[in-house]
Formats: structure tokens, C-alpha cells, sequence
């Protein structure tokens, strides 16, 4: 069932609280070792068609864990549904090749699978198909958001200058925020609004960058439009420092025309 159009900006509302989902979303990524799959996962990727058994199950274990995290947070915030809706449709447009891809079929059969298993506490979400150009609009927000993450762990690392990472992650922020502002117009105002958000907190990187120096800060990608900022600023600061030791002279050579 395709979501529906009335509450479309709603369904922005969880990248209020952007950077602990995605958290979380990573570590269901790369799971502890010692984490089994779900018996009832196997059971169902043998009876849900999504072109692929391996991907059913792996999909199926992956949501059993963020929904144990969603449990957990959802007094706190009101938008683990809406995330989850996003994180389905978004793993369903890489992973199913079937055509039983429904968003709340697939969320329906996990669900009832899992159920079965005592410690599963299930959300009761009402998931729904997210449309092609809307999902890609959370999808830029969302892996933006990503790469300010892993950019701000590289510049907080004690690590040796990743430079590479850093100036992957920052070309990429780049890139799909010129995207972003490309699609943004007065009929997605909320896309527009969030696209800003980001701008707002990609922007407090800039001074932590500089203050490591150009020999780092040289491996940072600004955002678009803000790409001359620091040459304008040290241009500005060259000009005065050379100003100094100019009127230091003239300083003097007024002070000789007086005793003259």
C-alpha cells in the first residue's frame, strides 16, 4: 500500500532525531559475532518470496534488532514507526528483486513470525510504501547526515590524519547536497527546511577543521558556496598584518616632520 499523500512531510519527522538512528542502524550492520540469527527469521525467509532466501533471512535478523532498540526509545521519541518506514523501503529497494515487495506485507510477516518469540516486543506500525522521488529525497538527507558523522569522528580520532576518508566523506557531503538544493523547491518545504538543518550543522565542522591547520584542513570539502570562505578570511588577515609595519612608518616619519 503506497503512503499517503496528506502526510507526506510527517513522514520526515524522525531526522529530528537523526544521528541516534543512525547509530543504531549501523551497529545492526555490523552485528556482534556472538548474535545468532532468529530461528523464526530462517522460517521465514522460506516462506516470504523476495527473490532471494540468504536476503530474506538477513533482512528479517536485521529488523528483529532495530526493533529491539526501537522498543527502548519510543517514550522518548515518537518516531521510531516513521523511521522504520523508511529503513524498510529503503532496504527493499536494494535488496528485493520479487514482486511481493509491499512494505507492509514484508513488515506484516516479519512481524507475525517473530511474534511467536517471547522476547520480540512487537511496535504495531503502520508501514506503507514510500514513493521513488520522495525516498531519494531521504535518502540524500540521511547518507548526509551519515558522512557528518564519520566526519566528525575522523577530525575527533587520535588517530593519524585519515586523509582519504576525510576527503571522500567531505566531496561526498558536497556532491549530494548540490543535489539536494537541485531538487528543492517551494512545493517540498520541508525537504528544503531539513536540507538547511544539515547545512547548519555541517557548517560547525568548518572551525574544527581549521584549527588543525592547513596541512588537514586542505583534505576538507566545504559545502557549495562556502568553498573561498577561509581564503577570503586568511586574504583579509594577510592584508592587515602587512598593514602594520606600513604604518609604523609613516608613524615615524610624521614624528621626524615635527622635530623638524
Amino acid at each position: 500500500m503506497s503512503c499517503s499523500s496528506n502526510k507526506k512531510d510527517d513522514r520526515f519527522d524522525f531526522f529530528n532525531n537523526i544521528d541516534t538512528y543512525i547509530k543504531e542502524a549501523k551497529k545492526i550492520k555490523n552485528p556482534n559475532p556472538e548474535i545468532t540469527s532468529h530461528g523464526d527469521c530462517k522460517i521465514f525467509s522460506g516462506q516470504i518470496d523476495l527473490g532471494n532466501i540468504e536476503k530474506a533471512e538477513s533482512l528479517c535478523n536485521s529488523f528483529a534488532r532495530l526493533n529491539k532498540f526501537l522498543v527502548t526509545i519510543k517514550k522518548e521519541d515518537d518516531n521510531h514507526c516513521k523511521f522504520l518506514n523508511y529503513w524498510l523501503n529503503s532496504e527493499l529497494s536494494q535488496k528485493c528483486s520479487s514482486e511481493n515487495c509491499g512494505v507492509r506485507y514484508i513488515y506484516n510477516g516479519m512481524d507475525s513470525y517473530l511474534f511467536r518469540n517471547e522476547v520480540y516486543s512487537s511496535l504495531n506500525c503502520e508501514l506503507c510504501n514510500i514513493n521513488k522521488v520522495e525516498l531519494h529525497k531521504m535518502s540524500i538527507l540521511y547518507n548526509l547526515h551519515d558522512k557528518r558523522n564519520e566526519i566528525h569522528d575522523i577530525i575527533n580520532s587520535q588517530k593519524n590524519l585519515e586523509a582519504s576518508k576525510l576527503h571522500e566523506s567531505s566531496t561526498e557531503c558536497f556532491t549530494n547536497y548540490k543535489k539536494g538544493l537541485a531538487m528543492c523547491n517551494n512545493k517540498d518545504e520541508n525537504f528544503c527546511k531539513l536540507l538547511e538543518n544539515f547545512k547548519t550543522e555541517y557548517r560547525k565542522l568548518y572551525s574544527m577543521v581549521e584549527t588543525k591547520g592547513h596541512d588537514y584542513s586542505k583534505y576538507f570539502q566545504r559545502l557549495p558556496g562556502d568553498e573561498n570562505s577561509n581564503i577570503i578570511s586568511t586574504a583579509v588577515t594577510g592584508t592587515v598584518v602587512g598593514l602594520i609595519p606600513f604604518f609604523g612608518v609613516l608613524y615615524k616619519v610624521s614624528e621626524l616632520n615635527i622635530k623638524l
